[in-house]
């Protein structure tokens, strides 16, 4: 891998670090693009999730004393059965699936407004996001417009819902760093490794975006965090549908 291409990749790391901490999300979503447009997908994949994880496990520590614990093992459980299932099929998305999976997530919820009350701090609703959000999380890469899809209009502050989330996401990139990195080698050939040096690199990069955002995010109101969440993801979404169009075309 050439220097040029090594630090594109850092600075991605460090600029959705930095958005995921002011939203919540949205961040993880344009890091995958960007690792899936330059990178095979399995190895997009596991920098993906270990840039994720250490960008949400730091933001859920940063606000920990916000975290909302009531429906974790239920979530846990969801994730788990996702799991398993995934490690029976060992799948493995091509990279029009995943631009379209990262297109259509965002606008689920347009889809869903009116017919359900999504409600994290429901039992019931929080094993069913785990398992959906590890279906998504193994095949698109993220899945945080579905999980946002649990947490609007829940009686829970944007610290509350900002640390929530980052746990279960940082649960969910440790996931599938273990499906791509160790289960998937292990039932079919794949591409070589990516030098170790840019895991490392990437881990004080998307820390560091973690931090800075925790600023921005104690300067805005619950309603602009909100709305910019939503703007951000619809915004991102066409760009990935547009190019899954053109995989699909043959266009590069």
């Amino acid at each position: 891998m050439n220097l040029s291409l090594s630090l594109f990749i850092l600075f991605g790391v460090f600029i959705t670090s930095l958005l995921s901490g002011v939203l919540g999300m949205a961040g993880g979503m344009v890091l995958m693009g960007i690792l899936a447009w330059v990178l095979p997908v399995r190895q997009a994949m596991m920098l993906h999730a270990t840039s994720q994880f250490f960008a949400n496990g730091s933001r859920a520590f940063i606000h920990r004393k916000h975290l909302h614990t009531g429906s974790i093992k239920y979530y846990l459980a969801g994730l788990m059965l996702s799991l398993v299932f995934f490690c029976l099929i060992t799948f493995v998305p091509g990279k029009a699936t995943v631009f379209s999976l990262l297109g259509i997530g965002p606008f689920l919820p347009l889809l869903m407004r009116g017919k359900i009350k999504f409600d994290f701090t429901k039992p019931l609703q929080a094993f069913f996001c785990g398992a959906i959000v590890t279906c998504f999380q193994l095949t698109g890469g993220v899945s945080g417009p579905l999980l946002d899809m649990f947490f609007q209009k829940i009686a829970m502050t944007r610290h509350q819902v900002v640390s929530t989330k980052a746990f279960t996401q940082s649960i969910s990139h440790v996931v599938k760093f273990i499906y791509f990195g160790v289960i998937v080698p292990r039932t079919m050939d794949t591409t070589a490794a990516l030098p170790l040096w840019l895991y490392a690199a990437v881990i004080p990069v998307a820390i560091f975006g973690s931090h800075l955002a925790k600023h921005v995010l104690n300067r805005i109101t619950d309603k602009q965090f909100y709305n910019a969440t939503q703007w951000a993801l619809w915004s991102i979404g066409a760009v990935y549908i547009v190019k899954a169009v053109l995989l699909m075309q043959g266009s590069p």
